[in-house]
């Protein structure tokens, strides 16, 4: 039994509204999850369980014919084991929240961007927001690129950054302009 059959029921014609909401949950987690493998081996009782008792209470989910719904009132046993199972979907995410918190564990943490990367990224974001009407106009993006030049600079020197990595920004400030010139002259 896969999570694909699952996926394929008709959501709407599952009754009762326990029996959908356990089938939402388990595809909720699952398209949450990352590791889609590690959750099909986790919460394969579970699948197998949720989907016995939509074949029982609701087979005209399962069948891709549209056919009339047919309402049927649970019993109580339908209930208790609707309870149990409830229960072990909520140890099932446990499960799965203890998984994906190892797998981040053992993954090696980004490094905080840099300074001079945040206010380069920031000046080229400026450069982006030349309105379209004068995209194509080569003499705004001359003076818009000496601005925001003169400002790179006068921020790099203010922050007392070294003179490597102001270079680094204008290279990256004066390649951004060259592309829009490139395209301003097709």
């Amino acid at each position: 039994m896969t999570i694909e059959k699952l996926q394929k029921l008709k959501l709407s014609a599952v009754q009762p509204d326990a029996l959908q909401t356990a089938v939402k949950e388990l595809l909720a987690d699952y398209e949450e999850t990352s590791d889609k493998k590690a959750f099909e081996e986790i919460a394969k009782e579970n699948i197998e369980k949720v989907f016995s008792m939509v074949e029982r209470l609701a087979p005209e989910a399962i069948v891709k014919e549209p056919k009339p719904a047919k309402k049927k009132a649970p019993s109580k046993t339908v209930k208790k084991e609707l309870y149990k199972m409830t229960t072990d979907i909520k140890l099932c995410r446990a499960k799965i929240r203890k998984f994906n918190e190892e797998k981040r564990k053992n993954e090696p943490k980004k490094p905080k961007p840099m300074r001079h990367t945040k206010i380069k990224g920031h000046f080229i974001s400026i450069a982006n927001l030349i309105p379209a009407k004068l995209k194509d106009d080569v003499a705004v993006q001359k003076e818009a690129e000496k601005v925001l030049l003169r400002a790179h600079r006068g921020i790099m020197n203010a922050y007392k950054m070294n003179f490597v990595t102001t270079e680094k920004g204008v290279d990256a400030i004066k390649e951004k302009f060259d592309k829009m010139e490139e395209k301003a002259k097709k």
